[in-house]
């Protein structure tokens, strides 16, 4: 798609709205006939998640590209931010689990109503990635499966977390955050396929109050939890 008149009043693409956002793929803008101080596209700061990508000729993205990191654009007036590609959960690989004293370093595995267990490698799904099995008592409510660190990069607005699970039990994992309004929000469930899944989702998160975990009511093997800001 090309989108290029010499000039426009306000820009060629403008995005308002916090329920709107548009996604335009391969697209060409142009305006040779803008003033350099006028930017080509607008998303207003009430929108976000935006997705485009293309080429960008003359003037510039007006946008908070912390909220539109779908935005990649190549242009000699702007770039894009992509999301930084380092899992910030610490000990994603489930190493070192001491099963007498219930301690997974880098996590919060404090809860007793779910059996855990490492198994054999010859169940991993990634090299050096060991695959943790987590038996469900049904009691106590769900389990929480949580870093034990604060996870908080200011200079993003995004998150998008999830692990590999693989359970027989529908519904038996989601992945839950809190959104940047404070509530909490959660992904889509394990089907109970019996085979892996990725169980995760993208969003804005509560940088007052960062929260992000996996909540588990049904038996479920996990590995190779991931998080990136961005």
């Amino acid at each position: 798609m090309s989108i290029e008149p010499p000039d426009t009043d306000i820009s060629h693409v403008y995005v308002t709205g916090s329920k709107t956002n548009i996604k335009l793929h391969d697209v060409r803008l142009e305006a040779t006939g803008k003033s350099l101080d006028r930017p080509i596209v607008i998303i207003d700061d009430s929108s976000y998640g935006n997705v485009m990508n293309g080429i960008l000729g003359h003037t510039h993205v007006q946008a908070d590209l912390n909220r539109n990191p779908g935005i990649d654009l190549m242009s000699q007036k702007s770039v894009s931010l992509d999301p930084a590609p380092v899992n910030q959960f610490w000990n994603g690989a489930f190493k070192g689990w001491d099963s007498v004293n219930r301690i997974l370093p880098g996590w919060n595995v404090g809860q007793t109503n779910t059996d855990i267990t490492i198994l054999d490698s010859s169940e991993a799904l990634f090299p050096d990635h060991n695959v943790m099995s987590l038996d469900y008592k049904n009691w106590g409510g769900a389990f929480k499966l949580q870093s034990d660190k604060t996870l908080l990069t200011p200079g993003h607005d995004f998150a998008t977390f999830g692990v590999y699970a693989r359970s027989s039990v529908q519904g038996s994992i989601t992945a839950v955050m809190r959104y940047t309004s404070g509530s909490i929000i959660s992904s889509a469930s394990h089907s109970g396929s019996g085979k892996w899944e990725f169980i995760g989702m993208s969003a804005l998160y509560d940088k007052d109050s960062p929260y992000f975990y996996f909540s588990i009511v049904g038996d479920v093997d996990l590995t190779a939890p991931t998080l990136t800001f961005g």
